[in-house]
């Protein structure tokens, strides 16, 4: 389930449109960055595409089938992470326990998981007591575990120091090679390394869909342009 489509998605709040009107038609290849400034609605698509988010008007379609109803084929990486009051294992344990996995059918999915984000040597440790980069790597595994079909991170960067970021960016591109990634994130120059497709936000509304190479050397609209040269929109 890699085909997103919005036809004429609006959420508004009183009165006020936050986002939209939004039609359009994506499949899901590598990673696909969404770019703006604060307050532009990147958290705000992400949280619609995966449907935990109802618009007021308008659908949201992942392969046909309504966003809402289909949340489990997908991982959904939050800004801020959920930490349980258990060890890194359990953790990851619990997304399994809620997606209904038996629990003969967990230990190979969490022990692949745990390798895939780089944390095999810390399972046992308590999740309280993880650093920032680590704490970011287990929501990270906890998204993959459920093997989803495509993987929706919202900003997985944001407040990482440079050597968690780094690692941080090595395992998303790889985990990117066989599983599409749609990705909010605010960082250029890890964009334009990254991302192979590029969806631009400013003031709700989408002002550009392009490959990645293409909106970092001719971006079409003014907004882009202005915000690829660092100047305030």
């Amino acid at each position: 389930m890699t085909q997103l489509s919005l036809d004429q998605v609006e959420v508004t709040v009183g009165g006020d449109t936050l986002l939209g009107p939004l039609t359009l038609d994506l499949h899901l290849d590598g990673i696909t960055a969404i770019l703006g400034p604060n307050g532009a609605g990147k958290s705000l698509f992400l949280a619609l595409s995966h449907g935990t988010l109802t618009p007021n008007a308008g659908t949201v379609l992942w392969s046909g089938e309504p966003a809402t109803t289909n949340r489990a084929t997908r991982g959904y990486m939050l800004q801020t992470p959920v930490v349980l009051r258990r060890t890194l294992r359990a953790n990851i344990n619990f997304a399994l326990q809620s997606h209904g996995i038996p629990r003969t059918d967990r230990q190979a999915k969490i022990d692949a998981a745990l390798e895939r984000a780089r944390l095999s040597d810390r399972a046992k440790t308590p999740a309280a007591t993880l650093s920032g980069g680590e704490l970011r790597r287990m929501n990270l595994a906890r998204a993959l575990v459920t093997d989803p079909s495509v993987l929706l991170l919202d900003e997985p960067f944001a407040g990482l120091d440079p050597a968690a970021s780094a690692a941080m960016e090595t395992i998303i591109t790889d985990v990117a090679k066989t599983t599409p990634i749609l990705m909010a994130h605010h960082d250029l120059v890890q964009t334009r390394r990254m991302a192979k497709r590029v969806l631009f936000f400013t003031n709700g509304q989408l002002r550009e869909n392009a490959l990645a190479k293409d909106f970092f050397t001719a971006p079409k609209s003014h907004e882009a342009q202005q915000f690829i040269q660092g100047q305030l929109l």
